[in-house]
C-alpha cells in the first residue's frame, strides 16, 4: 500500500507547489481539511491520525 501523497512522501521529491499540490506530480500536501475532505484535492482517504492537530506541551502556551 502507498502513503497518502503529501510531506514527507518518498514519491514526490518536488518542492515547487502551489496551495499544497505539487506543480509537477499532483500531489497534494493536504493543508485544508473540511469536514474530512481535502480541500485542494477532494480526497477523503486521510488518516486522521497523522492529520489530528499534536498536543503543545504547557510551558509552550504563554502569552507575549
Amino acid at each position: 500500500m502507498n502513503p497518502t501523497p503529501g510531506k514527507g512522501d518518498p514519491g514526490c521529491p518536488h518542492a515547487e507547489r502551489d496551495n499544497g499540490v505539487c506543480l509537477v506530480c499532483g500531489h497534494c500536501a493536504h493543508d485544508v481539511i473540511l469536514n474530512g475532505a481535502c480541500f485542494y484535492c477532494g480526497t477523503t482517504e486521510l488518516d486522521p491520525i497523522a492529520l489530528s492537530p499534536k498536543l503543545i506541551p504547557a510551558d509552550r502556551l504563554r502569552k507575549k
